[in-house]
């Protein structure tokens, strides 16, 4: 918990979400290597939506019961956020991966930040003065240069994998925003259980549900989306949400913004890809966005951790 304003318990929720960018560029190149094995990205969607909800109820129930239980008031927006949210930002992502390069795919995520910061500005009230926008425009000029978009035609990019990509920042600034709000009142796992729940139970109605019996016996396929399971959704949207809990979603997106540098230094350490020095540069300017954002530390009166803490003073 962020106890304090200043102390060392600040930058925990920063750390929790540079956690789960490092573990989704990491799912991300996993997910291209299923794809180029000849998997559906619907069927990859419907398999981390359905064995990651039951991972967690298996958890829950041993662990943690009374995070379970939820407000039936609350049931909708739960809904929405795993029917149209979480499917959202796991249909589109995945299929923008299956039809253009993992880098690129993950650039067009990241624009999600713009349009965060945009609606919490205009329907939020929240404050964005220039460095919050500096860090915005910081970070998304680091992830381009990381992935070197200057190399790219676009176009000859596949049309159907932009608009995905496009698609996928929309539902992931929606995810972002509808989670903060509902994590207002309730522990951030029991929000991602019910989200998974929500897609889980969309996504086995639109398809067939033997798709998450067996695709394909083998071995490496399996582990691979085992990982993807465990440490590509489970973990990742666990530490996001719990990071969400305690920081605005602008800032959250920002501090995210860290996957497609994460999956550059993660090809260079594991595939030998050498990073150019545009690349470096770029991701020192990402470092320098979330330096500063972190760095200004005002106290936001709309901020869950905030309205959190006057409800207990209250009390």
């Amino acid at each position: 918990m962020c106890r304090s304003k200043d102390g060392p318990d600040q930058l925990i929720p920063y750390l929790l979400i540079i956690g789960a960018a490092i573990l989704w560029a990491s799912a991300g190149t996993t997910s291209k290597y299923l794809f180029n094995a000849g998997m559906s990205p619907y069927i990859l969607a419907q398999y981390r939506v359905s064995f990651s909800s039951l991972l967690i109820f298996g958890y829950l129930l041993l662990f943690s019961r009374r995070t379970l239980k939820i407000n039936l008031r609350d049931l909708w927006y739960l809904i929405v956020l795993g029917a149209l949210g979480m499917v959202g930002v796991q249909v589109t992502y995945l299929f923008a991966i299956s039809k253009i390069k993992v880098a690129i795919a993950i650039l067009l995520q990241y624009l999600t930040p713009f349009f965060v910061a945009a609606y919490s500005w205009l329907f939020l009230r929240e404050r964005m003065d220039r460095w919050k926008v500096l860090s915005i425009l910081l970070a998304f000029a680091g992830c381009a240069l990381v992935v070197e978009v200057y190399k790219v035609s676009f176009f000859s990019l596949n049309i159907e994998g932009v608009i995905a990509g496009l698609l996928s920042a929309v539902f992931f600034s929606f995810y972002s925003l509808l989670g903060e709000r509902v994590m207002r009142r309730y522990n951030p796992w029991t929000v991602l259980f019910y989200a998974l729940v929500f897609a889980a139970v969309l996504l086995n109605i639109s398809m067939p549900i033997e798709n998450v019996i067996l695709w394909k016996a083998d071995l490496r396929w399996c582990l691979s989306v085992v990982y993807i399971i465990v440490c590509g959704t489970v973990i990742p949207f666990g530490l996001y949400n719990m990071g969400i809990e305690h920081l605005r979603s602008t800032r959250a997106s920002i501090v995210a913004t860290l996957e497609p540098i994460s999956a550059g230094f993660l090809s260079y350490i594991f595939l030998g890809e050498l990073l150019t020095g545009w690349q470096i540069f770029g991701g020192l300017l990402v470092i320098a966005a979330i330096g500063i954002i972190q760095s200004r530390r005002e106290i936001d009166l709309e901020a869950p951790i905030y309205k959190k803490k006057v409800r207990l003073a209250q009390e």
